[in-house]
């Protein structure tokens, strides 16, 4: 109960679970709406309601003896209109259509999605290693003054959720050092990454994933995009820093001298231990980041121009405390979409 209230109370964010309630239902209102506006029911109640409603139904109403009106085809249209004007479901179409709350939800179409609700992970849609290390080796590595090795053993998909485990063991795997290139290297920890680099890419749209994660730095647990180079590099969240209550967002850009980085850090909510939905809106004038639907960072310059691939990983920079480890990030879904034209 602590940390539902602490959500509540201490956070600048809206809580999770509204905002997935309030996307559900706008999204089964959506399906209602249009299921009503392809309904024989709203159809009869469009061709009725003109009609009773013209001159000519009304003086044809007038005309008849009250015997002859009973009887008449003009009073069983009339009945059935009342009662169709009284429908709760099509009550609430007419409101919702003049009220229409769906324009920003028709603006986006569904590019990529996992909810990870099969027993393994779906290979179709992910990889476990550095993309060049498959597309050059067919192997993992992981980079120089890194603590842990990548392993898949560390993978695991339980309870509709991906989760990217730390552990400390001991193995022995490849370093990529600028200098030396690959060299074989003894770990004391290893974690996991998986990425859509070999099967979904994409310049601009919005991307989304909802992730909670045990406790930060030196644990780095990131969700991050990048193309076919190290940069620009976008870290729509990563656990930078020592307190649960901070993560950072931002852009990396540039090569060798001449990198640089413009990051945000960001505060406002005990993030360790809670699921937050990170989100990044990508579009040709600006980065946005969000949390929980509320903007945390903007950047309108150097906006990168070329489709990207989205990361998830654990990686370990320094040493960590005993009760750091083990470690986990839970990913429970992810979703990308790109505008409509």
């Amino acid at each position: 109960m602590a940390n539902i209230f602490g959500i509540q109370l201490g956070s600048k964010f809206k809580s999770t679970k509204k905002i997935e309630a309030e996307r559900s239902s706008l999204q089964s209102d959506y399906e209602r709406f249009n299921t009503l506006a392809a309904s024989d029911k709203l159809q009869r109640f469009q061709e009725l309601d003109p009609l009773v409603h013209s001159g000519e139904f009304q003086k044809k109403v007038r005309e008849y003896k009250r015997k002859e009106y009973k009887q008449s085809e003009e009073y069983h249209q009339i009945k059935e209109h009342k009662a169709l004007s009284k429908d709760k479901d099509l009550k609430w179409y007419q409101a919702t259509k003049r009220n229409y709350p769906f324009k920003e939800l028709e603006k986006w179409e569904l590019t990529f999605e996992d909810d990870f609700d099969s027993a393994r992970l779906d290979s179709s849609k992910w990889m476990t290693s550095y993309y060049w290390g498959k597309a050059l080796m067919n192997d993992s590595y992981v980079l120089a003054g890194d603590k842990q090795n990548f392993s898949d053993n560390n993978i695991e998909l339980r309870d509709s959720m991906a989760r990217i485990h730390l552990r400390k063991e001991e193995s022995k795997g490849k370093v990529w050092d600028t200098t030396h290139g690959f060299l074989i290297h003894p770990f004391a920890y290893s974690s996991g990454l998986i990425s859509t680099s070999q099967s979904f890419r994409q310049k601009h749209g919005r991307f989304e994933a909802k992730i909670r994660f045990s406790s930060a730095w030196p644990l780095l647990h990131a969700f991050w995009m990048v193309g076919e180079s190290m940069t620009p590099q976008i870290d729509i969240f990563k656990t930078s820093f020592r307190k649960n209550s901070l993560v950072e967002c931002g852009l990396h850009t540039g090569e060798k001298e001449q990198k640089s980085s413009k990051m945000r850090k960001i505060n406002g909510a005990k993030f360790a231990g809670n699921f937050f939905i990170y989100s990044l809106d990508w579009s040709p004038e600006s980065l946005i980041w969000c949390i929980n639907g509320k903007e945390v960072h903007r950047q309108t310059n150097n906006i990168p121009q070329e489709s990207m691939y989205l990361t998830f990983s654990t990686t370990l920079p320094a040493e960590p405390k005993d009760k750091q480890v083990p470690g986990l990030m839970e990913i429970d879904w992810v979703r990308c979409y790109r505008k409509k034209d």
